[in-house]
């Protein structure tokens, strides 16, 4: 490759990338060959842009007979190598989140799985909220979340070409902006599986979980709960629309670990791949059912299977979301 650039520059080493890109099964390890030496001379030249390298990565793995699981993790790292390169530009999106909220915790796990760069801001939970109409919680009615929509609803997607409501700075609702990023990138993440035993997990999961969570998740150390009034807000919130009560939960506890962690060790022999549910790769499954997993962090006592436990942190470390296990209680 340095050979082909000293005889005729950067725009004939460019040109070493499409073999990979016409590969089939019967010469794909060729083509794996081929991009990693392109990217490997590219990377070292400081001139490899993410755009060549993607689809490259995609197609070779593809071509190769290797299984879509692995076909994203050669391209995730392809982009890891373009952004080591100095090849891709700062990131496009900001992502306003709740560090808490499941449903926030989707899109994080889709965006560091695939490696898409992207400022994080986690609001306060009380902000947005009105006093006047929270039982004298909550505070900044104008603020927060709802200065970017005008609800006070996360995650909010905000970017360049990101598709928003009119008045709306970005996209809400988590699937949504999974699905977007999802188009957008191209990316290989397949849907949601239907599994019957998968649904039935998250549903036995359920009934103890939130339990558990709600009153310990007000007590980490993360932005969400910085101002008193925003534990203050969520208690409110959960006391009065949804008749949570914390004391019961809390003293309920010693039962309510016994149940979690029997449900819990239902969950290991589901787990058929590497680090996904599924054998054929990580996919819309995991982004359902990892943030509700993660919640469970925050729970002293909560036994994940050694299965379970490595199968969480495959995704987590990926992400910027706060390891909870640091602050169980």
């Amino acid at each position: 490759a340095l050979w082909i650039l000293a005889q005729g520059g950067v725009d004939n080493l460019a040109s070493m990338a499409i073999p990979a890109l016409r590969c089939r099964s019967a010469d794909g390890f060729r083509g794996l060959t081929a991009l990693a030496v392109t990217a490997t001379t590219f990377s070292a030249l400081r001139v490899m842009t993410w755009q060549h390298v993607r689809p490259a990565c995609a197609f070779t793995a593809r071509g190769a007979g290797l299984k879509h699981g692995l076909s994203n993790r050669l391209a995730a790292q392809g982009q890891r190598l373009a952004r080591q390169a100095g090849g891709i530009a700062a990131p496009a999106y900001t992502l306003h989140t709740y560090d808490h909220c499941p449903f926030c915790n989707r899109v994080e796990f889709l965006l560091g799985r695939v490696d898409i760069p992207y400022k994080r801001v986690v609001y306060g939970y009380g902000e947005g909220a009105s006093p006047e109409a929270c039982g004298g919680t909550g505070y900044s009615p104008q603020g927060g979340p709802v200065a970017l929509t005008g609800k006070k609803m996360l995650p909010v997607l905000e970017g360049q070409d990101v598709p928003a409501a009119e008045g709306a700075r970005g996209m809400s609702e988590s699937l949504e902006i999974c699905s977007y990023l999802i188009a957008k990138h191209g990316l290989v993440v397949p849907c949601d599986s239907g599994r019957g035993d998968l649904a039935a997990f998250r549903v036995e999961l359920r009934k103890v979980a939130g339990q558990l969570t709600k009153p310990r998740l007000i007590k980490m150390p993360v932005k969400d709960w910085a101002d008193a009034r925003d534990a203050a807000y969520a208690k409110w919130k959960y006391t009065t629309k949804f008749d949570f009560d914390y004391e019961a939960a809390q003293a309920a506890t010693p039962e309510l670990l016994m149940k979690v962690n029997e449900v819990l060790q239902e969950l290991a022999p589901m787990i058929h791949g590497t680090d996904s549910m599924n054998a054929w790769g990580w996919g819309m499954d995991d982004i359902l059912i990892l943030p509700e997993l993660r919640m469970l962090m925050c729970v002293k006592g909560v036994v994940f299977p050694e299965k379970v436990a490595s199968y969480i942190d495959a995704s987590l470390k990926k992400t910027m979301l706060y390891d909870y296990s640091k602050d169980a209680c």
